[in-house]
């Protein structure tokens, strides 16, 4: 089963994310992904 997730950014944090693409910064990477995507995967995930 295939879940839709969405996140919503500040022009700040795209900005961020922008960077750590460009940079190919793989921790900043992981950090990124915990900081806005942990808690709505986790959600996703039950359910929620």
């Amino acid at each position: 089963m295939k879940k839709g997730l969405t996140i919503v950014l500040t022009e700040e944090e795209l900005l961020d994310l922008c960077r750590i693409i460009l940079d190919r910064d793989a921790e900043g990477a992981l950090a990124f992904l915990d900081r806005h995507l942990r808690k709505p995967a986790q959600q996703a995930l039950e359910g929620g």
